[in-house]
């Protein structure tokens, strides 16, 4: 009896993902990213891969040293064709995170992303795949499974750095796509990594490292996460975002045909086997 419970569970799982991925996946959501103001944090790269740094431009040292903002973005939706809810801590925006790190934000401009799942997410590098996309669903499941609820600029920025160190570690500087990579990988001050990160006003890299020391592949998962992608365009902001989102009214319409046909399928069973 145990088991088949768990049959139909997984079963019903499967419909409602299905249902996602057929009525959100692909539908557009054009927004403008607001103005931010967040301390810098020093971020290394020892592979800096989309960008065309000329030779003679590049760093003697091999590493790439740059300023960024690490914190969560207040987005205001303006159109497309998603119907659900992205969701957000802010009347009238939703929350976002970036997910390429070398990549500028469209700040203050009008864009229009596509809405597609999270392994499809970061494609200055083919895409972060699933992997990745697994762990960074229990980053935000163990430390921010909701964007509704407000969050300090510390932990904001404690997970921009632990998503963008699960991003580019293990990155293969020729073809510039992903490589297997395993948890003791994740370390955002190791100076011999593909990226750490070396200075913060606050104590944000402490606790990204923190948070990445709590991943072991068994912890709960955040709902919901997807990726708003943007072409790469040479010179042009194509920033990617780490989003949360409801699902719109005819997915869940799906998921509850799915589960009425599953409880239809079980009670059909039993009635057959009791005859």
């Amino acid at each position: 009896m145990k088991r088949l419970r768990i049959h139909y569970c997984l079963a019903a799982l499967t419909v409602f993902l299905t249902a996602l991925s057929q009525n959100a996946y692909a539908d557009t959501v054009t927004a403008i990213i607001d103005n931010v103001s967040a301390p810098q944090v020093s971020m290394n790269l020892r592979n800096w891969c989309p960008l065309n740094i000329p030779p003679a431009y590049a760093p003697p040292s091999g590493i790439l040293t740059m300023g960024t903002r690490a914190t969560q973005f207040r987005v205001q939706r303006t159109g497309g064709t998603f119907q659900g809810e992205l969701l957000g801590n802010v009347p009238g925006r939703f929350a976002a995170f970036c997910l390429e790190p070398l990549q500028p934000a469209a700040v203050g401009t009008n864009k229009t992303y596509t809405l597609q799942s999270l392994s499809m997410g970061s494609t200055d590098i083919g895409g972060m795949g699933a992997q990745r996309a697994g762990m960074i669903r229990e980053l935000f499941g163990r430390f921010y499974p909701d964007f509704s609820k407000s969050i300090t600029q510390e932990q904001s920025a404690a997970l921009q750095i632990a998503t963008w160190e699960i991003l580019r570690e293990n990155i293969d500087p020729n073809t510039c796509t992903v490589m297997p990579l395993s948890y003791s990988d994740l370390d955002v001050t190791d100076t011999s990594s593909d990226i750490f990160f070396s200075y913060a006003t606050d104590g944000s890299i402490a606790l990204a490292q923190s948070y990445l020391d709590a991943l072991n592949g068994s912890g709960p998962t955040a709902f919901g996460l997807a990726a708003l992608t943007l072409p790469e365009v040479q010179g042009q902001p194509s920033q990617d975002l780490l989003v949360q989102f409801v699902p719109e009214p005819s997915t869940w319409i799906l998921m509850g045909v799915g589960i009425v046909g599953l409880f239809w399928h079980r009670n059909r069973t039993k009635a057959r086997l009791a005859a």
